[in-house]
């Protein structure tokens, strides 16, 4: 496996760069959350469930990954809103951090790019090798391409955690990894440009905190969140050559 020279890297993006990147993002988002909100509606978890028992193993695992969201005594609805986001932000990140994998070579057959065929290089693969239906081979390279980085990034790709109990369906996977593929590979060769995706993602809490406090002002635990930005190697650099 060869790694990307470091003459086809960028330190940094453009403003142009970062706007489009900004309302894939964006857009990805929007994708993913109502795909994520729409499974657990599915499951009858909009509503908080009287009878636990009742559910079957899967259901009965969201519920205790939706009520980890109320720790700190958020109403059911908070809480469901809370894993929603974190399940987006988590597959975003995943699908990102693969593109960035992919496009500096460190990551064989690609599992973001589909072919005219409907099929990503990995998933094509399993069709052919070892006979799996095409919608199984997608999710399965995708599922394949995690494992195989868990050992070494966990906190990213490990499939145990609760905000991997629900996969994108093939129709929004496909949706979300052709929208990474709108992005120019030099944008995902960027030093920075996984730092923008997660300002990115987290715009639109960013705007809600704001109307927030200027309407009614912020809560101490609202304040964490509200000054969580990137901030790009430059700025790092000169604080701390300054210090």
């Amino acid at each position: 496996m060869e790694s990307d020279s470091l003459s086809q890297r960028k330190a940094q993006l453009d403003k142009e760069e970062r706007e489009h990147l900004e309302d894939v993002v964006t857009e990805m988002r929007d994708r993913v959350e109502d795909n994520v909100e729409f499974q657990l509606t599915q499951r009858g978890l909009d509503d908080e469930p009287e009878d636990i028992d009742s559910l079957d193993e899967d259901t009965q695992q969201l519920v205790e990954a939706i009520e980890l969201e109320a720790v700190d005594g958020e109403t059911w609805s908070e809480a469901f809103d809370q894993y929603v986001t974190g399940v987006g932000y988590t597959i975003v990140n995943r699908l990102a951090a693969l593109r960035c994998m992919e496009v500096r070579g460190f990551i064989d057959e690609e599992v973001t790019v589909f072919k005219d065929n409907g099929l990503t290089p990995a998933a094509e693969t399993l069709v052919h090798e070892e006979f799996l239906l095409e919608d199984e081979a997608i999710l399965e390279a995708y599922h394949n391409a995690c494992d195989d980085l868990a050992e070494e990034i966990e906190i990213l790709f490990d499939r145990s955690s609760a905000y991997s109990l629900i996969d994108p369906d093939d129709d929004t996977l496909e949706e979300l990894c052709r929208m990474l593929d709108s992005v120019n590979d030099e944008v995902w060769r960027a030093d920075d440009v996984l730092g923008w995706v997660y300002e990115y993602y987290n715009v639109k809490l960013l705007d809600d905190l704001r109307r927030k406090g200027d309407r009614e002002g912020l809560e101490p635990e609202d304040v964490p969140p509200a000054n969580q930005f990137y901030t790009p190697h430059w700025v790092v650099r000169m604080l701390t050559d300054n210090r």
